[in-house]
């Protein structure tokens, strides 16, 4: 069989589960993320189609979905769609030559499901993930950066909110911290059904729970630690809602946002009662870890866990 490959060439100023996104929302049923060897292009994303589900309109559609991205702050310039074909025989060993095993610290490796990896330490934590169904798989620098955040703060946590969820890969890795209560949400239900597959493919996650909800809309209760890498524009929507779904001495860490919004963000928060206790900077992209002012004056300086 023939498959129609779709590619998607962008700077890397744009956050490339948005792309997918897009691929999504014209019926991929997954991606691939590749970083271009050419300086002016910075990564490519790939989606396949086999001879029955492909239309030459998916083009079209693919591209007013691109083009919608500028209400959301995003300059598209530079953007590129390409098209070729990709025999069968060969397509499996193509895009699965661009996932190995991503070290996110000492203690956390996330490994592609079909790679028989051995740990390097005795300490280490293995995340398994299918990146075919890319929303998240810690190679992206918001995705990295969030999971180094949790690391330095989970400590005795007890419950998670994992807001825009994608991939499901901060939920299994706050499970591998020792958190027991664990809620993820996303609004796209092709993510809520990639986090509950990746999630089968980690024992002893069996139990966090995935919704398809809007944020934390409607939902009751509260938790440790709120993690949400969505866009900014969505996070400035999200903030109002921190204070009422966060438990007391509770950390917040918000990712998505490039550089440029991070005051944005920073003062957003502090409307609310938040102060940023850290800051990761990464290829343009800011993740901030908060809490309450009132904890971190009430620490009197003892503010990570």
């Amino acid at each position: 069989m023939i498959w129609k490959k779709i590619s998607v060439l962008f700077p890397g100023t744009i956050n490339e589960e948005i792309i997918s996104d897009t691929f999504m929302k014209i019926g991929a049923q997954g991606t691939e993320i590749v970083n271009d060897d050419n300086n002016a292009v910075k990564t490519r994303i790939n989606s396949y189609f086999d001879e029955k589900n492909y239309q030459p309109e998916l083009i079209n559609e693919l591209q007013t979905e691109i083009n919608k991205l500028p209400k959301f702050g995003f300059n598209i310039d530079g953007v590129e769609i390409e098209e070729s074909s990709v025999d069968e025989s060969s397509w499996e060993n193509e895009w699965k030559q661009y996932y190995h095993p991503v070290h996110i610290s000492h203690y956390l490796t996330v490994v592609p499901n079909w790679v028989d990896y051995v740990p390097e330490n005795m300490d280490e934590h293995i995340i398994v993930m299918d990146p075919g169904k890319s929303f998240g798989t810690g190679t992206h620098p918001t995705t990295f950066s969030c999971m180094q955040a949790l690391e330095m703060i989970l400590g005795n946590a007890e419950s998670l909110y994992d807001v825009g969820t994608g991939s499901g890969i901060l939920s299994i890795q706050a499970r591998r911290l020792g958190v027991n209560n664990i809620k993820a949400f996303d609004l796209a239900p092709e993510a809520v059904e990639a986090a509950k597959e990746n999630i089968k493919l980690n024992p002893g996650c069996e139990d966090i729970e995935v919704y398809e909800n809007s944020l934390l809309d409607g939902v009751n209760g509260k938790a440790d630690v709120i993690v949400a890498n969505i866009l900014a524009d969505v996070l400035e929507q999200f903030i109002p809602d921190i204070e009422s779904h966060l438990n007391s001495k509770g950390f917040v860490i918000l990712s998505g946002i490039i550089n440029e919004k991070e005051k944005l963000i920073t003062d957003l928060m502090k409307e609310q009662g938040f102060s940023a206790i850290e800051v990761l900077h990464l290829q343009g992209w800011s993740t901030i870890i908060c809490k309450r002012t009132k904890d971190i004056e009430e620490q009197n300086g003892a503010i990570l866990r």
